[in-house]
């Protein structure tokens, strides 16, 4: 009688874990939907650069304003770069090519979501640069409804990097 109550506890437990799965491994539909994706999946990596300073999309500006000399490094691959860049953002290799062009200045780095950057950033905070993440990185920077900008222009299209991370605003046109 236990093993029988004991197997069906099990199966039990199997069908809620695979429930739960599959509710989270669904494509979200709404932009809301998306953005808690966002949030949920930064949360569950954000303990990887402990330590390094983060700048949500809606305090950028607040801290432009306080510090003109802002840098913003996009620290993705040359390929999701060729899609679209934040405006006036420079390379990582453009800025590891020549760091004392960007000495004492504040650095705020953004990749797709913000791993890659938060990464880049506690890196780059090691050798004495103030360096920040972008929380949600390009992501959020779309569900903000903020320009893109390929060759000098204002675009809609974004690199997402891959299907997990396709969670740009419905506004946005994503590629991967």
């Amino acid at each position: 009688m236990k093993a029988r109550h004991l197997g069906a506890v099990v199966i039990a437990f199997g069908l809620v874990s695979w429930s739960a799965f599959l509710v989270w491994a669904r494509a979200p539909e709404t932009d809301a939907e998306k953005q808690a994706r966002i949030a949920q999946m930064y949360d569950g990596f954000r303990g990887l650069f402990e330590g390094v300073p983060e700048v949500r999309v809606d305090e950028l500006d607040d801290l432009k304003a306080k510090h003109p000399d802002l840098v913003l490094v996009d620290v993705r691959s040359p390929e999701e770069r060729q899609v679209s860049m934040l405006p006036g953002a420079i390379t990582k290799e453009a800025f590891e090519a020549d760091p004392a062009a960007y000495a004492d200045r504040p650095v705020v780095a953004y990749c797709t979501i913000g791993y890659r950057s938060g990464q880049w950033a506690k890196a780059e905070r090691a050798k004495g640069v103030d360096a920040r993440n972008l929380v949600g990185s390009v992501l959020s920077w779309t569900h903000a409804g903020l320009p893109l900008e390929h060759d000098g222009h204002t675009t809609k299209r974004v690199h997402v990097y891959g299907s997990t991370w396709n969670l740009a605003h419905s506004g946005y046109e994503p590629v991967w």
